[in-house]
This record gives C-alpha cells, structure tokens and sequence, in this order.
C-alpha cells in the first residue's frame, strides 16, 4: 500500500466517526427512544394502558411525588405512527442543536426546556378550572422539548416573528382538525418558553464553524 493510499484509509474513519462524536447525545436519545418503544411494543401497536399510566406523564401523578416520570414519559411513544414522527423530530431538532452547541449544552438545553414546559403546562391544569379535567390525563413524548429547542433557536433570527407566527397558526390547524387540548397547548407554551429563553439567556458559543448568515 502507497503511503497516499494509507492515509487516506486512515482518514476514513476518522471522517466517519467525527459526524458520530459530534451528535453522540442526539443518537443516544434516538436509542433510548427505540429500545423504550421496542420495550413497550408501541412500534406494532398502541401503548398499553397499564404502560402509559405506570411511566407517563400528568398532573395527579406527577404531583404526587412520581417525578421520575418527567424522563421515563419522554421517551415513549402512543403508538407506532407517533413513534415515527417523533424519532424524526427528535432527530432534527436535538441534532440541529447538539451540532451547534455540543452535547453537553443540547442535553441541557432539551431536557431543561421539556421540564420547565411540563411543569408550566400542569401548574395551568391546576389552576384552570377549564382545564381541571385533564388533572387525570397521562401523556408521553418528546415534543415540548422539541418544540422549545425550536423557539430557542429561532429566538436569534430576524424572521423569529414571522417563523413563530408559522408555526402557532399550523398548530392551530391542526387543534381544528384532530384536537388535543393538552399536548397543543402544551405546544404552544413550549415554543413560547423556548423563545423567551433564547432571547433573555446568554447566546451560548458553538461546537464548531456555524453559519450566522440568518
């Protein structure tokens, strides 16, 4: 072998595994996601109800003390369709965010919008009467971090209003055509907290060479 050929086979699991390293905290959520829902059965059928009132997330349960719920309900998925769109979402958005900010900053970021929204969401099925109904209602997914990390980001673009306007107006559209009082709302809190944050917090550095051409 020619020392040209021996460094570039060399070079080639570099450039593979450079790509793995970077987004190493997205492909774990993604396995996380994959065994939990493969565990559960969800990819071939709806999840149990025993499964959704053991590990998902409410208000009666999580006030009563079941916090762990708060992680365990993330991951899991209502059914196989649910599943595939979510792993999708999942994908784009912590993936979008970790290749920016690097892992440590991405988990954070996540996992402390996806709390922060859910605790909102339920403090509101607490004090609305309109929404007291719901008190006993489990829900899983990962879309309130999701949809928080996507006000996050757009909070430093100069369309954000324009994109944000987008966005409330397609769940609404949807709300119209198959409602979900809690998981819309939920939604649309999500997106909001996600661009106050982004807009109040510290612009966090970058992982890597970014475009700022926004």
């Amino acid at each position: 072998m020619s020392p040209e050929t021996a460094t570039t086979a060399a070079r080639v699991p570099r450039s593979i595994a450079s790509p793995i390293l970077r987004l190493r905290f997205t492909i774990l959520f993604l396995a996380v996601m994959l065994g939990a829902n493969l565990a559960a059965g969800t990819l071939g059928h709806a999840l149990p109800a025993q499964i959704l009132a053991d590990w998902g997330i409410g208000h009666d349960t999580l006030f009563s003390g079941e916090v762990f719920r708060l992680i365990t309900g993330t991951f899991l998925s209502h059914d196989g369709d649910m599943f595939l769109r979510q792993f999708g979402f999942a994908a784009v958005v912590i993936g979008y965010t970790e290749w920016r900010l690097g892992a440590a900053r991405a988990a954070a970021w996540f996992f402390g919008l996806d709390i922060a929204t859910t605790l909102l969401l339920l403090g509101c099925v607490e004090l609305s009467t309109a929404l007291h109904d719901l008190a006993a209602v489990n829900d899983v997914g990962m879309s309130l971090g999701g949809f928080g990390l996507i006000g996050m980001t757009i909070a430093g673009w100069h369309a954000k209003w324009f994109i944000c306007g987008a966005i409330l107006l397609a769940i609404g559209a949807k709300f119209c055509v198959a409602p979900d009082l809690l998981a819309d709302a939920g939604h649309v809190l999500a997106l909001l907290v996600g661009l106050a944050s982004g807009s109040i917090l510290p612009k966090p550095g970058t992982a890597g060479a970014v475009c700022h051409g926004r």
